[in-house]
């Protein structure tokens, strides 16, 4: 049976809050350690980090997150999932960054630029559980698929700060993980009990019986949308900004700007761990 978690940030179960590093508190009872977010990746292997493929720089990590059974959609074995963010749209395309991400043999001259040959290297050891994902606005995204011996492993720091002059300005380059990596924190997760659309795909239209948050003036239902608004979850009632992604399933993991450095300009991204659909809104 589908469940709805939503999801806490502290070190201690009694003192959570709603965002890594703020004041709103937020009661988890049963919450259980599921992971991080912030800081280093998971124990992958420093080669594989994802980047961005705009800039070549390393995205920052924004969480490591261990899932529930019933939300381990890849397979048993892949038991949690990790999610980085190049916030890369508007950033100054470094020649040859893409090819080579996707494959390309380096050239000579690539091969002897330490940052280009740790592109290609990146490509090679690249993660066979990632899926890259893009933005409507063009930003780039990737999440990986862990197995309980990946999540479990020794956490790792991002690769070494390589970067020729002229790649620093982060007005040009975007967000990586040299420069803007927020402190790691401890992630909990707890079962979210009252959601009546726990274990049905969101929908504008009412499809399934999905209720639309805000889309009543049942004043239970406006007390429960005004409760969980602001608030990471697996599964249940989704709140996006702006207009509902097509193709989600009950399998939708929604994450709040500001977690582990999340940069959405104030609003929230929807994964699908089941469709693979992505998208945010501010």
């Amino acid at each position: 049976m589908v469940k709805s978690y939503e999801l806490g940030f502290g070190e201690s179960a009694d003192e959570l809050t709603a965002l890594p590093g703020k004041t709103i508190e937020i009661d988890l009872p049963g919450a259980r350690v599921a992971g991080w977010c912030g800081g280093r990746a998971p124990g992958i292997g420093t080669a594989a980090w994802p980047r961005s493929p705009v800039t070549g720089l390393p995205m920052i990590h924004v969480i490591t997150l261990e899932l529930p059974e019933d939300y381990r959609r890849k397979g048993e074995d892949l038991v949690a999932v990790s999610f980085f963010q190049a916030d890369d749209h508007v950033a100054d395309d470094i020649d040859g960054v893409a090819e080579l991400l996707e494959g390309t043999a380096p050239t000579a001259e690539q091969a002897a630029d330490p940052f280009l040959a740790a592109v290609a290297a990146t490509a090679a050891a690249r993660h066979p559980q990632q899926r890259d994902l893009e933005d409507l606005i063009g930003g780039a995204h990737a999440l990986l698929w862990l197995t309980a011996e990946e999540f479990a492993a020794p956490r790792i720091d991002p690769p070494a700060d390589i970067r020729p002059a002229g790649l620093g300005d982060k007005y040009s380059r975007g967000q990586n993980a040299w420069d803007d990596s927020a402190p790691e924190t401890t992630v909990w997760l707890g079962e979210r009990t009252d959601d009546p659309n726990t274990g049905i795909a969101p929908s504008e239209d009412g499809e399934g019986g999905y209720v639309a948050a805000w889309s009543s003036e049942d004043e239970q239902l406006q007390e429960f949308w005004s409760s969980i608004h602001g608030i990471s979850h697996l599964g249940g009632t989704i709140m996006p900004c702006q207009g509902m992604p097509g193709g989600l399933t009950p399998y939708v993991f929604e994450l709040e700007d500001g977690v582990g450095g999340l940069n959405l300009g104030g609003g929230n991204a929807q994964i699908d761990l089941e469709s693979d659909v992505f998208d945010w809104a501010q």
